[in-house]
């Protein structure tokens, strides 16, 4: 038990809360986009792919909000209402429909690698949640109180909490070096441990050997305001018993602006890409000014017939679209300039690999061809935005041979198509579901209800208002695309590793009932549409896997309107449990449900190699094949240079679209009578 309470120079937090905290403080210490969506912002490739949702066999996952315990939060095994009917959805909805001005417009001119569909694009519009944006009467109201948080075996009378000395918010021009020096003392002895939270671009945290820690940081014009910054101070003997504060910066701008140093601006990160000759490549290109002026871009060495636009939205990138005729490198040397100082500017070369068409070419029949044989999906999850991408074509061309079914990654998720209350973004999954189309290719929606990947909107409404605000949602979205999406993932992950109920948002509001509730809402909004319930960790033997059985039967006896269980398979090459997938998959066929393996991927980590892992693949398949009630085998990505795991190599093409061994067990699996 964790109990929380604010004082003027301490308070509690749930231990659960601070090691999610610390683990997203360890995050963003190392760069790593812990659990973040892809920008809407198109594909420069200094923008993180976000890591797909589930968790490794034998991994940590990262607790979520709230994580349970057993007193707290019930199982499955009931609180489910039978039989109910829903309510019909207010009229006049409790938010704005979608208008017009969500609508996507045409896309014109060089932007992108597709040619079998006209791409559609979102309007022009500023969509900026500036909830929490803080003023100059939030830094004169003084510092924020400490939180403490005490674990239940602590007794704060013998064991004081650790504090910080002489910590207050402080104030610096633009321009300025800040230094804050942070100095953790206990009461009892010893030197505390700290770790920050999210460190300004720019600035650094460094240790000063003596027990402390300071934060080194020249605010430039960008970061004139008020930000906050958050530290941590941990016992040295209960590593959970912590206090953590918050400073607030007030960066103001200087009297003579030009004291502020002129820094030189950059171009963004490209990765390497292995590109198909005679195929459109675009390449988009972005460059920053750490000052905020936009810089000018300069190709030393364009391609011939090469075209360079701006971007129609953003006016800091800029898309390169060329067609290389020839094999071999290509290489791209990118300078910015910058816009006030035309002799400060920064350089980077980037290369490219250009293979024949026969590289690409792959002996025996397609996966998709033999898995039609046997009446079987087999998909791939689609990158975000590929038609933005430099091997776009490629890309697109291999996940069309090879599979007749496709998973919406990112494009379906809430805070990218509805990120703020009456405004949708729509471009990514119509083009997606188009092109879907053009390539013969049924689509998977992933996911309409989960606790990640939500707007800031929806984690800030109130409990009365999250029923509607869900079911309106998935109503929206089922309208939609209801009848060019035949199967969706409802509720996505709503278990704890333990089998109980995840304390999400929905849950707060609607306990158990917020699953039946979104599964109704969606047979009313997509009545032929086949829906299931997909969640990680579920497929082997253990208390989530029987809390995922146990909620399947509480959703029956309701009658909810399930009709499958989608099982996210995220394994490495050394898994061995297939007998116990077997009789999982079989608990859930004796359901009368169907088997959907909705994301499989095989991570090759140290001492593992790619038998191994081909023979992974090709096992899971054979479970399929032998079970009846399993309709789709889908991996999650198809390549390794866009996989969520992509420093484990776990996908059945490499980064150069060359099959592996694990594409050739499918192939052979799929090829045996």
């Amino acid at each position: 038990m964790i109990i929380r309470t604010l004082a003027s120079s301490y308070g509690r937090v749930g231990a659960q809360g601070l090691f999610r905290e610390s683990l997203l403080a360890l995050c963003l210490i190392s760069l790593a986009a812990c659990g973040s969506s892809e920008s809407v912002v198109p594909a420069v490739e200094d923008q993180p792919t976000m890591p797909a949702e589930g968790s490794n066999v034998g991994q940590i996952d990262e607790p979520t909000e709230g994580a349970n315990t057993a007193d707290s939060i019930e199982t499955p095994t009931s609180d489910i209402t039978t039989s109910r009917v829903l309510s019909p959805l207010p009229n006049p909805p409790l938010t704005a429909a979608p208008a017009d001005d969500s609508e996507p417009i045409r896309a014109l001119g060089p932007l992108s690698t597709v040619s079998e569909f006209f791409l559609v694009r979102n309007p022009t519009r500023i969509l900026e949640d500036t909830y929490g944006t803080l003023t100059d009467a939030d830094f004169d109201a003084g510092p924020l109180p400490a939180v403490i948080s005490t674990p239940a075996h602590v007794d704060p009378t013998t064991n004081s909490a650790p504090y910080f000395d002489n910590l207050t918010d402080v104030e610096v021009f633009a321009g300025e070096e800040l230094h804050v020096r942070f100095r953790p003392l206990d009461a009892d002895g010893g030197i505390p441990g700290l770790f920050p939270a999210a460190i300004p671009a720019g600035a650094r945290y460094d240790d000063n050997f003596d027990g402390t820690r300071s934060l080194i940081w020249r605010p430039l014009q960008p970061h004139i305001g008020i930000r906050e910054f958050t530290i941590t101070a941990t016992d040295p003997v209960e590593p959970f018993y912590r206090t953590e504060r918050t400073i607030r910066i007030k960066v103001k701008p200087p009297a003579d602006p030009s004291d502020i140093i002129n820094l030189p601006p950059v171009v963004n990160q490209i990765r390497e890409h292995t590109l198909r000759v005679n195929d459109p490549v675009v390449v988009y290109i972005k460059v920053d000014d750490p000052n905020g002026t936009i810089p000018s871009l300069e190709i030393l060495n364009q391609p011939a017939g090469a075209t360079l636009v701006p971007h129609y939205a953003f006016p800091r990138i800029s898309i390169l679209r060329f067609v290389p005729r020839v094999t071999g490198a290509v290489s791209l040397n990118l300078l910015a300039r910058d816009a006030d100082d035309p002799t400060l500017t920064s350089s980077r070369v980037v290369t490219f690999e250009v293979l024949d068409e026969a590289d690409f070419i792959r002996p025996g029949a397609r996966l998709r061809e033999l898995a039609a044989a046997r009446d079987l999906l087999i998909g791939y999850a689609s990158l975000l935005g590929f038609y933005e991408r430099p091997d776009g074509a490629v890309y697109a061309d291999i996940a069309a041979e090879e599979f007749n079914f496709v998973s919406t990654e990112n494009s379906l998720k809430w805070d990218l198509l509805n990120p703020l209350p009456g405004q949708y973004q729509w471009a990514q999954a119509d083009n997606l579901v188009q092109h879907a189309k053009a390539r013969r290719q049924a689509v998977h929606g992933h996911t309409l209800i989960w606790h990640r990947q939500l707007p800031g909107w929806i984690k800030r409404s109130a409990f009365a208002d999250r029923e509607t605000h869900m079911r309106e949602f998935i109503d929206r979205i089922l309208t939609r695309y209801g009848k060019d999406v035949p199967v969706w993932d409802v509720v996505n992950e709503a278990l704890e590793e333990d089998g109980t109920f995840r304390h999400s948002i929905w849950f707060e509001a609607m306990g158990a009932n917020f699953i039946d509730t979104a599964f109704r809402q969606a047979r009313l909004s997509a009545p032929e549409a086949t829906l299931l319930y997909n969640d990680y960790d579920i497929s082997f033997a253990g208390p989530k896997a029987d809390g995922m059985v146990a909620l399947m039967q509480s959703l029956k006896d309701a009658g909810t309107p399930v009709d499958g269980v989608g099982f996210q398979m995220h394994l490495d090459a050394d898994f061995d449990r297939f007998a116990e997938v077997a009789e999982t998959f079989q608990q859930v066929a004796n359901l009368d449900l169907d088997i959907y393996i909705s994301e499989l991927d095989v991570s090759i980590r140290a001492g593992q190699n790619e038998a191994q892992q081909a023979r992974v693949y090709e096992q899971v398949l054979s479970l399929c094949l032998n079970q009846p009630r399993c309709k789709a085998y889908q991996i999650w990505g198809f390549t390794d240079m866009y996989s969520w795991r992509r420093e484990y190599n776990p996908l059945i093409f490499d980064r150069r679209y060359q099959p592996k061994p694990a594409y050739r067990a499918l192939q052979r699996r799929l090829a045996e009578n």
